[in-house]
């Protein structure tokens, strides 16, 4: 058994006012659901940080690198990737590994 996973904390700084239609677009397309069944995932989850009514976190949490990898290749990411193009401003990402217990 793997000792550490790939954890990762997700930033998206949304254009003033959108949160709203970017969360339930978001919710619509199921990635969260879609994320959270992937092989090697441990955690996807999301949330909106108490310090912002304009942003949105996700925290994840994988395997390894490879299953994190394969995440950004699947469809439900590039569903994604067309929401943050046209919703957010700037993404801030930020990742370690953790020790499993």
């Amino acid at each position: 058994m793997q000792d550490k996973c790939l954890f990762m904390q997700v930033r998206y700084y949304l254009k003033k006012g959108t949160r709203s239609e970017f969360y339930r677009r978001f919710r619509d397309n199921n990635i969260r659901e879609f994320s959270a069944s992937e092989e090697g995932n441990l955690a996807y989850e999301i949330y909106f940080p108490l310090d912002s009514d304009d942003d949105i976190c996700i925290l994840e949490k994988w395997k390894d690198s490879d299953s994190q990898e394969n995440h950004v290749q699947t469809l439900h990411y590039a569903i994604l990737s067309e929401l943050k193009a046209k919703y957010v401003d700037k993404v801030e990402i930020k990742q370690g590994w953790l020790e499993e217990y």
